[in-house]
């Protein structure tokens, strides 16, 4: 196998695994989000992943990037509401959606009174929005959700690596890594959003 072919190989095979999440009552979203993520990796510019015998004004012209964004906020609110199972009327609920990335509006109160627990409650709804609109999502999203809501502590990274919901990629030592939903954390962030939406979050 040539190693063009391994790292495309690589390539879908990682879109694969992070979009598995989504069941397959979901199928007509996880073919959105695995388009999506594929476009993104294909479109970081690698030269060693251009098919051989492309031009290199082939490889020039795919330097630019792909819009792969959601195009209205309707989209944006339509897409969270299909991964979370809740009415699209209920997204305003728990996300600011005015920008392309969401941004986590729960109440702080709402949240477990426990830290770690609290920690989880975020990572997934952070993570689980993301997902839903082909955003990747680091430790840094969730550091910044879990310290805006007040429940930030010096075990952040010990409680998302203690979570089964999730697998947070990259060295001890990154700022950022990355998070990945798997598909139980995808069914346990659903219960969160609808328990949320009807207590009138």
């Amino acid at each position: 196998m040539s190693t063009h072919t391994e790292q495309l190989t690589e390539i879908v095979e990682r879109v694969r695994v992070a979009t598995e999440t989504l069941g397959d009552d979901d199928s007509k979203l996880r073919a959105i989000a695995f388009q999506k993520l594929l476009d993104h990796e294909l479109s970081q510019g690698q030269p060693d992943v251009i098919p051989r015998g492309a031009s290199h004004e082939a490889a020039e012209d795919s330097v630019v990037q792909i819009d792969d964004a959601f195009a209205s906020r309707a989209l944006r609110e339509q897409a969270i509401a299909d991964y979370f199972r809740i009415g699209s009327n209920q997204v305003h609920d728990l996300f600011d959606i005015s920008n392309e990335a969401p941004y986590l509006e729960v109440r702080a109160d709402m949240l477990d009174r426990s830290n770690r627990f609290a920690i989880r409650e975020i990572a997934l709804l952070v993570c689980g929005a993301r997902t839903a609109l082909g955003i990747e999502t680091g430790t840094a999203d969730i550091r910044k959700a879990a310290d805006i809501h007040g429940r930030l502590d010096d075990d952040f990274i010990s409680h998302l690596l203690c979570m089964d919901e999730i697998v947070v990629r990259g060295k001890s030592t990154s700022p950022n890594r990355l998070v990945r939903m798997r598909a139980i954390g995808a069914e346990c962030v659903r219960g969160i959003a609808q328990r949320l939406v009807a207590n009138g979050q």
